[in-house]
């Protein structure tokens, strides 16, 4: 069964290459993007019971390569008019099973970490404050089912104000390019 995701969200799994000295992975081709260019990159390394989020970008598409460890990634589409307006997606992200995710602005995302992790992420624009809008992560109006109790935030992301502030920072739907393609395409 396939997972419903957002409208311009592409999640595809990269080709791993394990033998008995552990795993070699090709994790970015220019190719494999289209007219998407990365500008920046970062290493988040985050521990166990760590929320990051819940943001949403202006203008920048983030691309997003869990390495280590595992996490839940939680995605919400907050473009108005967009053809899945609304839907919740939940990702499972684990070492074992690579995969690289697109998000393209306008669609809200968090990450739960369930145990340490480490994270590689790209962006098209480079990393602007003004760029990024934050929503709390435990406004019941997310509809995201986060696991755990208690979890670590950061002080922004604590004092991140709810979905009904945020709604009219959020860019409208735009349609998206053709479907990025995939690794082996």
């Amino acid at each position: 069964m396939d997972l419903a995701l957002p409208e311009g969200v592409s999640l595809f799994p990269l080709k791993m290459h394990p033998d008995s000295r552990g795993i070699l992975t090709e994790v970015y081709r220019e190719s494999w993007l289209g007219s998407i260019h990365p500008l920046q990159w970062s290493v988040i390394s985050s521990d166990r019971n760590v929320l990051r989020g819940v943001h949403v970008h202006r203008k920048h598409t983030d691309y997003l390569l869990h390495i280590r460890g595992s996490a839940l990634l939680a995605l919400r589409d907050l473009r108005n008019g967009s053809p899945t307006e609304g839907l919740v997606s939940l990702l499972e992200a684990t070492e074992s099973k690579l995969e690289v995710i697109l998000i393209p602005p306008g669609v809200a995302h968090g990450i739960y970490f369930r145990e340490p992790s480490t994270q590689i992420l790209a962006v098209t624009e480079y990393w602007n404050p003004a760029d990024e809008v934050g929503c709390h992560y435990a406004d019941p109006a997310l509809k995201i089912p986060w696991p755990g109790n208690a979890p670590i935030l950061s002080e922004r992301d604590r004092g991140s104000p709810p979905l009904s502030e945020i709604l009219d920072q959020i860019p409208p739907w735009r349609p998206s390019s053709p479907r990025v393609p995939r690794p082996g395409d």
